[in-house]
Protein backbone atom coordinates (compact mmCIF):
# COMPACT_ATOMS: atom_id res chain seq x y z
CA UNK A 1 0.00 0.00 0.00
CA UNK A 2 1.69 3.43 -0.94
CA UNK A 3 2.45 5.16 2.15
CA UNK A 4 0.01 8.23 1.30
CA UNK A 5 -3.08 6.43 1.03
CA UNK A 6 -2.31 4.53 4.31
CA UNK A 7 -1.65 7.86 6.38
CA UNK A 8 -5.04 8.96 4.91
CA UNK A 9 -6.47 5.88 6.93
CA UNK A 10 -4.88 6.60 9.82
CA UNK A 11 -6.18 10.20 9.32
CA UNK A 12 -9.35 9.36 8.77
CA UNK A 13 -9.47 6.60 11.62
CA UNK A 14 -7.83 9.13 14.52
CA UNK A 15 -10.78 11.58 13.45
CA UNK A 16 -13.30 8.96 13.62
CA UNK A 17 -15.84 9.09 16.60
CA UNK A 18 -14.86 6.18 19.10
CA UNK A 19 -17.04 3.24 19.27
CA UNK A 20 -19.42 3.04 22.01
CA UNK A 21 -19.79 0.15 24.20
CA UNK A 22 -22.84 -1.73 24.32
CA UNK A 23 -23.74 -1.51 27.94
CA UNK A 24 -22.42 2.43 27.67
CA UNK A 25 -25.76 3.51 29.47
CA UNK A 26 -26.15 1.26 32.07
CA UNK A 27 -22.52 1.19 33.45
CA UNK A 28 -22.41 5.22 33.12
CA UNK A 29 -26.03 5.55 35.01
CA UNK A 30 -24.06 2.85 37.73
CA UNK A 31 -21.42 5.40 38.14
CA UNK A 32 -23.87 8.69 38.34
CA UNK A 33 -25.72 6.78 40.60
CA UNK A 34 -23.42 5.78 42.92
CA UNK A 35 -21.90 9.73 42.71
CA UNK A 36 -24.78 11.15 43.70
CA UNK A 37 -25.21 8.95 46.71
CA UNK A 38 -21.82 9.34 47.83
CA UNK A 39 -22.22 12.95 48.06
CA UNK A 40 -25.47 12.65 49.38
CA UNK A 41 -24.47 9.71 52.18
CA UNK A 42 -20.95 11.71 53.01
CA UNK A 43 -22.74 15.30 54.19
CA UNK A 44 -25.27 13.11 55.93
CA UNK A 45 -22.79 11.51 57.72
CA UNK A 46 -20.55 13.92 58.30
CA UNK A 47 -23.53 16.13 59.72
CA UNK A 48 -24.55 13.76 62.20
CA UNK A 49 -20.96 12.75 63.24
CA UNK A 50 -20.11 16.49 63.83
CA UNK A 51 -17.82 16.97 61.09
CA UNK A 52 -15.30 14.63 62.60
CA UNK A 53 -11.24 14.52 61.00
CA UNK A 54 -9.32 11.87 60.35
CA UNK A 55 -5.38 12.08 61.44
CA UNK A 56 -5.48 13.66 64.47
CA UNK A 57 -4.74 16.87 65.88
CA UNK A 58 -1.74 18.29 63.32
CA UNK A 59 -2.96 15.99 60.27
CA UNK A 60 -6.18 15.79 57.71
CA UNK A 61 -6.98 13.10 55.64
CA UNK A 62 -9.60 14.45 53.58
CA UNK A 63 -11.81 12.17 51.90
CA UNK A 64 -10.94 13.53 48.79
CA UNK A 65 -7.40 11.70 48.58
CA UNK A 66 -9.53 8.40 49.08
CA UNK A 67 -11.88 9.84 46.01
CA UNK A 68 -8.33 10.01 44.29
CA UNK A 69 -7.71 6.66 45.45
CA UNK A 70 -11.00 4.84 44.11
CA UNK A 71 -10.72 6.79 40.85
CA UNK A 72 -7.33 4.81 40.41
CA UNK A 73 -8.74 1.88 41.33
CA UNK A 74 -11.21 2.41 38.35
CA UNK A 75 -8.64 3.26 36.07
CA UNK A 76 -6.19 0.40 36.70
CA UNK A 77 -9.40 -2.07 36.68
CA UNK A 78 -10.49 -1.12 33.47
CA UNK A 79 -6.92 -1.00 31.76
CA UNK A 80 -5.49 -4.04 33.43
CA UNK A 81 -8.23 -6.30 33.03
CA UNK A 82 -10.51 -7.63 30.06
CA UNK A 83 -13.28 -9.85 32.03
CA UNK A 84 -16.43 -8.48 31.65
CA UNK A 85 -17.20 -8.38 35.68
CA UNK A 86 -14.62 -5.56 35.40
CA UNK A 87 -16.27 -2.56 33.92
CA UNK A 88 -19.60 -2.90 36.20
CA UNK A 89 -17.34 -2.92 39.02
CA UNK A 90 -14.87 -0.04 37.93
CA UNK A 91 -18.22 2.15 37.44
CA UNK A 92 -19.46 1.48 41.30
CA UNK A 93 -15.80 2.54 42.60
CA UNK A 94 -14.73 5.24 40.30
CA UNK A 95 -18.58 6.66 41.08
CA UNK A 96 -18.14 6.53 44.76
CA UNK A 97 -14.85 8.02 44.14
CA UNK A 98 -15.75 10.88 41.79
CA UNK A 99 -18.41 11.59 44.69
CA UNK A 100 -15.82 12.04 47.76
CA UNK A 101 -13.85 14.01 45.47
CA UNK A 102 -15.98 16.58 44.39
CA UNK A 103 -17.77 16.76 47.63
CA UNK A 104 -14.91 18.81 48.41
CA UNK A 105 -15.11 21.00 45.90
CA UNK A 106 -15.56 23.77 48.25
CA UNK A 107 -11.95 23.65 49.90
CA UNK A 108 -10.31 24.16 46.58
CA UNK A 109 -12.01 27.17 45.26
CA UNK A 110 -11.58 29.11 48.27
CA UNK A 111 -8.39 30.34 49.87
CA UNK A 112 -9.77 29.39 53.87
CA UNK A 113 -9.68 25.54 52.54
CA UNK A 114 -14.04 26.15 53.16
CA UNK A 115 -15.73 23.13 53.31
CA UNK A 116 -18.86 25.00 54.27
CA UNK A 117 -18.68 27.13 51.19
CA UNK A 118 -22.51 27.68 50.19
CA UNK A 119 -21.98 28.17 46.13
CA UNK A 120 -19.61 24.66 46.63
CA UNK A 121 -23.38 22.90 46.55
CA UNK A 122 -24.34 24.85 43.17
CA UNK A 123 -21.07 23.72 41.70
CA UNK A 124 -21.62 19.80 42.50
CA UNK A 125 -25.02 19.87 41.46
CA UNK A 126 -23.73 21.71 38.02
CA UNK A 127 -20.96 18.66 37.75
CA UNK A 128 -23.47 16.17 38.18
CA UNK A 129 -25.59 17.79 35.78
CA UNK A 130 -23.04 18.20 33.22
CA UNK A 131 -21.99 14.07 33.90
CA UNK A 132 -25.73 13.52 33.57
CA UNK A 133 -25.56 15.60 30.23
CA UNK A 134 -23.14 13.46 28.74
CA UNK A 135 -24.27 10.20 29.81
CA UNK A 136 -27.21 11.23 27.56
CA UNK A 137 -25.78 12.99 24.80
CA UNK A 138 -23.34 9.75 24.22
CA UNK A 139 -26.34 7.29 24.63
CA UNK A 140 -28.40 9.12 21.93
CA UNK A 141 -28.40 7.59 18.13
CA UNK A 142 -28.26 4.56 17.17
CA UNK A 143 -24.82 2.23 16.74
CA UNK A 144 -22.91 1.94 13.64
CA UNK A 145 -22.40 -1.03 11.55
CA UNK A 146 -18.72 -0.67 12.86
CA UNK A 147 -19.69 -0.35 16.66
CA UNK A 148 -22.02 -3.53 16.00
CA UNK A 149 -18.70 -5.56 15.13
CA UNK A 150 -16.89 -4.11 18.02
CA UNK A 151 -19.60 -5.24 20.39
CA UNK A 152 -19.57 -8.72 18.73
CA UNK A 153 -16.10 -8.90 19.27
CA UNK A 154 -16.66 -8.46 23.15
CA UNK A 155 -19.52 -10.63 23.16
CA UNK A 156 -16.79 -13.50 21.72
CA UNK A 157 -14.53 -12.52 25.08
CA UNK A 158 -17.28 -13.23 27.20
CA UNK A 159 -17.66 -16.80 25.27
CA UNK A 160 -14.22 -17.47 25.79
CA UNK A 161 -15.08 -16.81 29.63
CA UNK A 162 -18.25 -18.60 29.97
CA UNK A 163 -20.20 -15.27 30.46
CA UNK A 164 -22.32 -15.07 27.22
CA UNK A 165 -25.97 -15.42 27.77
CA UNK A 166 -28.28 -16.70 25.59
CA UNK A 167 -30.43 -13.66 25.32
CA UNK A 168 -27.07 -11.17 25.39
CA UNK A 169 -25.80 -13.44 22.28
CA UNK A 170 -29.45 -12.81 20.48
CA UNK A 171 -29.52 -8.74 21.12
CA UNK A 172 -26.20 -8.62 19.65
CA UNK A 173 -27.10 -10.51 16.39
CA UNK A 174 -29.71 -8.66 15.86
CA UNK A 175 -28.15 -5.43 16.49
CA UNK A 176 -25.74 -6.90 13.77
CA UNK A 177 -28.25 -7.45 11.46
CA UNK A 178 -30.12 -3.93 11.67
CA UNK A 179 -27.09 -2.13 11.20
CA UNK A 180 -25.65 -4.23 8.50
CA UNK A 181 -22.66 -4.83 9.38
CA UNK A 182 -21.54 -7.50 6.54
CA UNK A 183 -17.91 -7.12 5.81
CA UNK A 184 -15.60 -10.21 5.99
CA UNK A 185 -15.02 -9.41 9.89
CA UNK A 186 -18.72 -9.13 10.84
CA UNK A 187 -19.62 -12.14 8.55
CA UNK A 188 -16.60 -14.01 10.87
CA UNK A 189 -17.80 -12.68 13.81
CA UNK A 190 -21.18 -13.86 13.93
CA UNK A 191 -20.49 -17.28 12.59
CA UNK A 192 -18.20 -17.50 15.97
CA UNK A 193 -21.52 -16.06 17.91
CA UNK A 194 -23.86 -18.44 16.04
CA UNK A 195 -21.91 -21.25 17.58
CA UNK A 196 -20.40 -20.13 20.48
CA UNK A 197 -21.48 -21.88 23.62
CA UNK A 198 -23.96 -19.36 25.95
CA UNK A 199 -23.79 -19.43 29.53
CA UNK A 200 -26.65 -21.99 31.26
CA UNK A 201 -29.56 -19.57 32.27
CA UNK A 202 -30.08 -19.08 35.92
CA UNK A 203 -32.13 -16.57 37.48
CA UNK A 204 -32.69 -13.44 35.12
CA UNK A 205 -30.77 -10.06 36.41
CA UNK A 206 -32.52 -8.14 39.24
CA UNK A 207 -32.46 -5.34 36.29
CA UNK A 208 -34.29 -7.30 33.57
CA UNK A 209 -36.73 -9.12 36.72
CA UNK A 210 -37.33 -5.48 37.65
CA UNK A 211 -38.45 -4.31 34.02
CA UNK A 212 -40.25 -7.15 33.61
CA UNK A 213 -42.19 -6.74 37.07
CA UNK A 214 -42.35 -2.84 36.02
CA UNK A 215 -44.24 -3.84 32.47
CA UNK A 216 -46.80 -6.57 33.70
CA UNK A 217 -47.44 -3.00 36.24
CA UNK A 218 -46.80 -0.49 33.59
CA UNK A 219 -49.36 -2.93 31.06
CA UNK A 220 -52.00 -3.23 33.49
CA UNK A 221 -52.52 0.37 34.58
CA UNK A 222 -52.56 1.55 30.95
CA UNK A 223 -54.67 -0.38 29.93
CA UNK A 224 -57.16 0.64 32.72
CA UNK A 225 -60.37 2.67 31.53
CA UNK A 226 -59.88 5.33 34.58
CA UNK A 227 -55.76 5.80 33.18
CA UNK A 228 -55.85 8.47 30.96
CA UNK A 229 -58.54 10.21 32.91
CA UNK A 230 -56.72 9.89 35.99
CA UNK A 231 -53.49 11.26 34.70
CA UNK A 232 -55.21 14.21 33.26
CA UNK A 233 -56.27 14.86 36.71
CA UNK A 234 -53.07 14.67 38.53
CA UNK A 235 -51.01 16.58 35.85
CA UNK A 236 -53.41 19.11 36.23
CA UNK A 237 -53.82 19.51 39.54
CA UNK A 238 -49.54 19.46 39.72
CA UNK A 239 -49.47 21.93 37.25
CA UNK A 240 -52.20 24.38 39.26
CA UNK A 241 -50.27 23.66 42.57
CA UNK A 242 -47.08 25.01 40.49
CA UNK A 243 -49.16 27.64 38.85
CA UNK A 244 -50.44 28.92 42.58
CA UNK A 245 -47.04 28.72 44.67
CA UNK A 246 -45.73 30.75 41.79
CA UNK A 247 -48.61 33.46 42.32
CA UNK A 248 -47.93 33.82 45.95
CA UNK A 249 -43.80 34.05 45.10
CA UNK A 250 -44.99 36.95 42.87
CA UNK A 251 -47.35 38.47 45.11
CA UNK A 252 -45.54 41.82 45.23
CA UNK A 253 -44.40 42.05 41.74
CA UNK A 254 -40.63 40.50 39.82
CA UNK A 255 -39.27 43.42 41.37
CA UNK A 256 -38.22 42.12 45.02
CA UNK A 257 -37.55 38.94 43.67
CA UNK A 258 -33.45 37.80 43.46
CA UNK A 259 -32.09 36.50 40.34
CA UNK A 260 -32.14 32.77 41.51
CA UNK A 261 -36.08 33.19 42.21
CA UNK A 262 -36.60 35.28 38.78
CA UNK A 263 -34.90 32.07 37.32
CA UNK A 264 -36.87 29.84 39.08
CA UNK A 265 -39.73 31.38 38.31
CA UNK A 266 -39.14 31.20 35.09
CA UNK A 267 -38.27 27.56 34.68
CA UNK A 268 -41.69 26.68 36.63
CA UNK A 269 -43.96 28.39 34.08
CA UNK A 270 -41.91 26.29 31.51
CA UNK A 271 -42.11 23.24 33.33
CA UNK A 272 -46.25 23.62 33.68
CA UNK A 273 -46.42 24.81 29.97
CA UNK A 274 -44.88 21.56 29.00
CA UNK A 275 -47.23 19.53 31.63
CA UNK A 276 -50.39 21.41 30.84
CA UNK A 277 -49.45 20.34 26.80
CA UNK A 278 -48.51 16.69 28.03
CA UNK A 279 -51.56 16.41 29.34
CA UNK A 280 -53.57 17.87 26.13
CA UNK A 281 -51.68 15.07 24.23
CA UNK A 282 -52.44 12.73 26.53
CA UNK A 283 -55.83 12.01 24.96
CA UNK A 284 -54.31 11.58 21.19
CA UNK A 285 -51.10 9.96 22.26
CA UNK A 286 -49.41 8.06 24.99
CA UNK A 287 -46.12 8.38 23.80
CA UNK A 288 -46.09 11.87 22.80
CA UNK A 289 -47.49 12.75 26.38
CA UNK A 290 -44.66 10.78 28.02
CA UNK A 291 -42.10 13.22 26.07
CA UNK A 292 -43.24 16.54 27.23
CA UNK A 293 -42.91 14.75 30.54
CA UNK A 294 -39.62 13.85 29.36
CA UNK A 295 -39.08 17.54 28.24
CA UNK A 296 -40.98 18.89 32.24
CA UNK A 297 -38.51 16.65 34.03
CA UNK A 298 -35.27 17.52 32.27
CA UNK A 299 -35.97 21.16 32.31
CA UNK A 300 -36.50 20.72 36.29
CA UNK A 301 -33.44 18.58 37.28
CA UNK A 302 -31.03 21.13 34.41
CA UNK A 303 -32.15 24.47 35.23
CA UNK A 304 -34.77 24.57 38.18
CA UNK A 305 -32.77 23.03 40.85
CA UNK A 306 -29.14 24.64 40.43
CA UNK A 307 -31.65 28.01 41.32
CA UNK A 308 -33.14 25.78 44.32
CA UNK A 309 -29.97 24.52 45.94
CA UNK A 310 -28.94 28.05 46.59
CA UNK A 311 -31.44 28.39 49.26
CA UNK A 312 -32.77 25.33 49.91
CA UNK A 313 -29.98 22.64 49.95
CA UNK A 314 -30.96 19.49 51.52
CA UNK A 315 -34.26 19.77 50.30
CA UNK A 316 -32.55 20.80 46.77
CA UNK A 317 -30.59 17.12 46.78
CA UNK A 318 -33.84 15.11 48.35
CA UNK A 319 -35.78 16.31 45.34
CA UNK A 320 -32.85 15.97 42.68
CA UNK A 321 -33.02 11.95 43.60
CA UNK A 322 -36.61 11.82 43.37
CA UNK A 323 -36.77 13.12 40.08
CA UNK A 324 -33.90 11.56 38.46
CA UNK A 325 -36.33 8.16 39.71
CA UNK A 326 -39.12 10.15 37.89
CA UNK A 327 -37.04 10.50 35.07
CA UNK A 328 -35.82 6.95 34.57
CA UNK A 329 -39.72 5.89 34.86
CA UNK A 330 -40.27 7.88 32.25
CA UNK A 331 -37.23 7.09 29.83
CA UNK A 332 -38.36 3.45 30.88
CA UNK A 333 -42.13 4.00 29.56
CA UNK A 334 -40.92 6.00 26.74
CA UNK A 335 -38.94 2.87 25.32
CA UNK A 336 -41.78 0.85 26.51
CA UNK A 337 -43.97 2.53 24.19
CA UNK A 338 -42.18 3.28 21.25
CA UNK A 339 -41.05 -0.39 20.94
CA UNK A 340 -44.58 -1.36 20.73
CA UNK A 341 -45.47 1.21 18.31
CA UNK A 342 -42.82 0.06 16.04
CA UNK A 343 -43.78 -3.28 16.57
CA UNK A 344 -47.33 -2.42 15.61
CA UNK A 345 -46.46 -0.99 12.11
Amino acid sequence: MPASNQRSRWGVAWWRRPARSFDLHQQLTLLFVCAVATVVFTRGFLAATGYPQVGGSKLHIAHVLWGGLLLLAALIATLAFLSPATKPLAAIVGGVGFGLFIDEVGKFVTKDVNYFYRPAIAIIYVSFVGLFGVIRWLSRGRFTAREATLIGLESLQRAAVGALSEERRVRVLSLMHTTHADDPIAHHVCDLLDRAVTAPAHHPPLSHRLSRRIAELWTAFSNHRLFRRTVFAVLIAAAAVSAAELGWLLRDGVGHLSFSQRAFALTTIVVDLALVIGAIQLTRSLLSALHWYDHAVLVEITVAQIFLYTSEQLAATLNLIALLILWSLLRWAIQYESAHVTAAR
